[in-house]
């Protein structure tokens, strides 16, 4: 991770550029540079606040008993957490946090889950949250293990609507829908986030999914992209199969997930 950009090299830097050329060129990202040190330092420890919050939060009363955080695992959520601000980054970092929060101090396996975490787009945490929210929906009563012989049973065909209403997209990322989905699920699928997926118009669709009402996504799970659901709830000691157990999640507020013309291999809902 590169050093903290300084007071020097924002002022070198801007010696480029036209007037108020890091703000028309960075836009509000260029709060992260700032006119001096500390607003650059302030940027960052405003997401790292709401990361260790959102710990708090899902530590609950734990937060009470003996614990500590690896330093390895601390130096990943600053190093790369303290630039996230999109909500459900920040729901991410803060379960890793929560997770790794343990009495002898030794489980660091939250830095690699956090470098995971580095390195997907907004719109891949978004999509990956959406498509594990509802498969714990979905199979919660299905008494399945999540091993690798259930998991193909929990191939799920999202329809396009949906998937734009949980994603929150404006108007000219609808317009770049194709690209964005192609980086999406080809960076998740080849990170091994998702273990299958396909997409296309109707026609296409119901070819194996005779309901689909229109175009869409079919995902299957991977075992690593729900481990990472897990540690991301603040749940990373628990097996794969507990992602399942629906009474211990709650939906982040401000994504919305509809099961309207959801459609698994064998039901409809």
């Amino acid at each position: 991770m590169p050093e903290p950009v300084t007071t020097i090299g924002v002022s070198a830097v801007a010696a480029y550029l036209g007037k108020d050329g890091l703000n028309k060129l960075l836009g509000p990202t260029a709060d992260y540079l700032g006119v001096s040190l500390k607003d650059f330092v302030q940027k960052r420890t405003d997401n790292v606040g709401k990361i260790f919050g959102n710990a708090e939060k899902k530590l609950g009363d734990k937060i009470n008993e003996n614990g500590q955080v690896p330093p390895k695992v601390l130096k990943t959520i600053i190093d790369e957490g303290s630039y996230c601000d999109d909500t459900v980054a920040v729901e991410y970092f803060g379960g890793v946090l929560a997770s790794s929060r343990t009495e002898s101090g030794r489980d660091d396996r939250g830095a690699r889950i956090g470098k995971i975490l580095d390195n997907m787009s907004v719109y891949q945490i978004r999509s990956h949250y959406l498509v594990y929210s509802i498969i714990r929906k979905l199979f919660k009563d299905s008494k399945y293990l999540f091993n690798r012989e259930d998991r193909h049973k929990m191939e799920i065909f999202i329809p396009w609507n949906t998937y734009l209403n949980a994603m929150q997209f404006n108007e000219r990322e609808k317009e770049q829908l194709t690209s964005i989905v192609n980086n999406t699920f080809f960076g998740l699928n080849k990170d091994s986030l998702i273990e299958t997926f396909y997409y296309g118009p109707i026609e296409h669709i119901q070819k194996n999914y005779a309901d689909a009402k229109e175009g869409g996504i079919v995902i299957s799970p991977s075992a690593l992209g729900a481990e990472l659901y897990l540690w991301g709830y603040g749940f990373g000691d628990k097996e794969l199969s507990f992602i399942l157990q629906d009474t211990n999640f709650e939906d982040i507020e401000d994504i919305t997930i509809t099961l309207d013309g959801v459609l698994t291999s064998k039901k409809h809902i």
